[in-house]
């Protein structure tokens, strides 16, 4: 039996922190740019059921989805980022923020977060049982950029290049999906923590270590 889609909540609003001093790596486009990350999931989702039908299948349609769903995780992580982020010694520069495209540099920041509240046993989901898994699988997505591993390939100008050959693009949608979820309810998790920050005495706390538990419904 065919497994049903992941759910996509693509009309949900996101938690928004409120921001100190003007900074904001969205400039006030949060909704926006989140609602774009659940089309570009969306989207990504129905090619893949195309794929699953096709019979032969081609190959060549799995570079759209692999760029559609790569720039959901980077909306995805940049969110988690913000909303996290005051949690860290140093906040991260929102125009930093805001202009990188490197997912190993957001799961970095991701991975500092994660490990500042505390909250690296349920930090999981299908194949990431740790924030190592998280870091491996990050690297494995930045690494399947279409263009990049075509110029690698060996093979002609007309084939299609081994890796993709052996690219179980179902797997990966299924992995990315319960990711991208895992990042999305981190994210609010962490912004309604910090909003819960300041006590009766009017100072700012952290919510005690192994307190945070973000959870996937």
């Amino acid at each position: 039996m065919k497994k049903r889609p992941a759910v996509i909540e693509i009309n949900r609003k996101p938690t928004v922190r409120l921001i100190t001093g003007g900074r904001s790596w969205h400039n006030g486009g949060d909704i926006e740019i989140y609602q774009y990350a659940m089309s570009l999931q969306l989207a990504a989702r129905r090619l893949v059921d195309m794929v699953e039908l096709e019979n032969p299948r081609s190959h060549w349609a799995d570079s759209p989805i692999i760029l559609l769903y790569r720039q959901a995780l980077e909306l995805h992580l940049k969110f988690l980022v913000d909303a996290g982020d005051n949690f860290l010694k140093t906040r991260v520069d929102p125009i930093s923020l805001a202009s990188t495209h490197s997912l190993r540099w957001l799961a970095q920041i991701t991975r500092q977060i994660i490990r500042k509240v505390g909250c690296e046993n349920t930090f999981t989901c299908e194949g990431v049982a740790s924030l190592t898994d998280f870091g491996a699988f990050i690297e494995e997505v930045e690494s399947l950029e279409p263009v990049t591993r075509a110029i690698r390939s060996s093979n002609g100008p007309s084939s299609v290049s081994d890796s993709f050959l052996s690219f179980d693009v179902v797997r990966f949608a299924r992995r990315l999906d319960g990711l991208l979820q895992l990042l999305d309810v981190t994210a609010d998790a962490l912004a309604a923590a910090w909003d819960q920050r300041v006590k009766p005495s009017g100072k700012e706390t952290f919510p005690p270590r192994n307190s945070f538990k973000p959870t996937i419904h």
